[in-house]
């Protein structure tokens, strides 16, 4: 005869999968996510897009020393600041970061709502790190 406590931890795994593969699903089949999907498309269909994209990360890759070290001078801190501006000043690129935002807000209600259910971070305890991960 089965022992029915070394089954439940299975069982209720299981049944979390299962929950977890209909949240992705729902997920997937969001406006927020279909909007997501289209707005990024439209960036790949766009050459000014992917003109300003390259520039800003040209400059970018350029003083990335710079950056990393904290001595990056006011006029290139300036230069990447406008390239970033023109960048998003794309319709493209502003259309895709509103998407962005839109899904991630849906995101972090998704999280908010399960770690209220489990009672600790969701979303902390789902990202990796340390030695492990």
């Amino acid at each position: 005869m089965p022992n029915p406590t070394l089954e439940a931890p299975a069982e209720a795994e299981t049944e979390a999968l299962a929950a977890a593969r209909a949240l992705g699903k729902a997920l997937k089949t969001s406006k927020e996510f279909g909007a997501l999907i289209a707005a990024d498309e439209a960036i790949g269909c766009d050459p000014a897009a992917e003109e300003a994209i390259s520039a800003f990360n040209s400059l970018q890759q350029e003083l990335r020393a710079e950056i990393s070290m904290g001595v990056i001078e006011d006029a290139q801190r300036a230069e990447l600041e406008k390239r970033q501006q023109a960048m998003t000043a794309v319709p493209s690129i502003s259309a895709y970061l509103e998407a962005m935002a839109a899904f991630q807000a849906v995101c972090c209600d998704t999280a908010s709502i399960v770690s209220a259910q489990i009672g600790i971070d969701f979303a902390a305890n789902s990202r990796s790190g340390g030695c492990c991960g």
